[in-house]
């Protein structure tokens, strides 16, 4: 079993939801965990099929494996709860950054984030991980024990 790659998982889901996708930890809870089927998830978060399952597929190897993944998920979605979107997506397929009023192209939402408010993703992943950190003290979660 592949070792689980924390801080990348953080970074991830930091990086999605402050880049306006602030669903993808929902979806995946439902793909994953509940086990819906791709096609009903992906049509309720207005995604494809190929999107959700790319990103299963990056939490899982960032997991890794796929049942770890299915019991961090609640973990990771709990300690990113309040975490918000700085990329809003507008009327149509339009994104602007509620930050520096920059509208963006959906597939550069994430880039937007990372060089141009490195320090609120930054600040982000620090308060994720801290929150990590007081959750396994809490729980003594076996499954974050192999954390790097």
């Amino acid at each position: 079993m592949k070792q689980m790659d924390i801080k990348s998982l953080v970074n991830y889901v930091a990086l999605k939801i402050l880049g306006g996708s602030d669903y993808i930890l929902e979806a995946l809870e439902k793909y994953l965990v509940k086990g819906e089927g791709p096609a009903t998830v992906a049509y309720e978060y207005q995604i494809s099929k190929h999107q959700l399952r790319g990103y299963a597929q990056r939490i899982i190897e960032k997991s890794g494996s796929e049942g770890r993944a299915k019991k961090i998920l609640p973990i990771i979605k709990g300690i990113s709860k309040d975490v918000k979107p700085i990329v809003k997506r507008t009327d149509g397929d339009l994104y602007y950054c509620t930050l520096c009023n920059t509208s963006i192209p959906k597939e550069d939402t994430e880039e937007h984030v990372r060089k141009y408010h490195k320090e609120i993703l930054t600040s982000t992943i620090k308060t994720m991980l801290e929150r990590l950190e007081e959750y396994k003290k809490e729980k003594q979660a076996v499954i974050l024990t192999s954390v790097s």
